[in-house]
């Protein structure tokens, strides 16, 4: 399995890689790199054997790994503290075990792969999935499954939502996607919490992608504090 070796700052590591080709880009690592970010207590190859051990855990399905990491209550939904920053930390998201839905869905989908397993994340509007073989999970409601048919009233069931769900967003989310979205959620957190640090590493993370250039009037506000 891919190893972290690199003793670069985090922060400038993600922001080195994450415009890499896409093999470059481990989503284990890439996303625990957002939490080292934030932490500098995270241990990035300690997440990385955690999930080894989970996968040691678990039979090569999807069956095994749903009902392993999810349906057993072993990683679950943090429905007490929705916003707490620590559920979009991978590394606090192993080792206290509750998460949001895509930072239970990326535990997934790297279990997957370490067993050989498909599995690939759906970015839905208000909530984040799962999907193998045409079979959809919820990590983040105990790993409930759904068949294509039943995906949109369960959709609509968990967001309160009651526009029809556009289906071309239920095809596979990417990795570059999923850490743009793991960055929107800690945006949501971060800018109501106001902590100039977090601000700051906030800042130079989403300066990293260029489609989001025109934020860049926002971040120099969230700086503002250093002026």
């Amino acid at each position: 399995m891919y190893r972290y070796v690199h003793r670069m700052d985090p922060a400038e590591r993600f922001v080195e890689l994450v415009n890499q080709p896409a093999p470059a880009m481990h989503l284990d690592q890439m996303a625990t790199l957002i939490g080292a970010a934030f932490d500098p207590s995270a241990d990035i190859d300690g997440v990385l054997r955690r999930l080894d051990q989970l996968a040691a855990e678990c039979a090569p399905s999807f069956d095994s790994i749903v009902s392993t990491l999810f349906a057993s209550g072993r990683l679950r939904g943090n429905t007490s503290d929705y916003g707490d920053p620590r559920n979009s930390y991978l590394h606090r998201v192993v080792e206290r075990g509750v998460g949001i839905p895509i930072t239970l869905s990326v535990c997934a989908i790297e279990v997957g792969r370490r067993l050989g397993v498909q599995i690939d994340g759906v970015g839905l509007p208000g909530h984040f999935l799962v999907v193998c073989d045409g079979e959809y999970a919820d990590p983040f409601h105990g790993g409930g499954r759904y068949t294509p048919d039943e995906l949109e009233p369960a959709w609509r069931r968990i967001t309160g939502m009651t526009t029809a769900l556009d289906r071309r967003l239920v095809q596979p989310t990417h990795t570059r996607s999923i850490l743009l979205r793991m960055l929107n959620n800690l945006k949501n957190t971060m800018v109501a919490i106001d902590e100039p640090l977090q601000l700051q590493v906030l800042a130079k993370l989403r300066s990293a992608f260029p489609e989001l250039a025109s934020e860049h009037g926002e971040h120099a506000r969230w700086l503002r504090h250093w002026n």
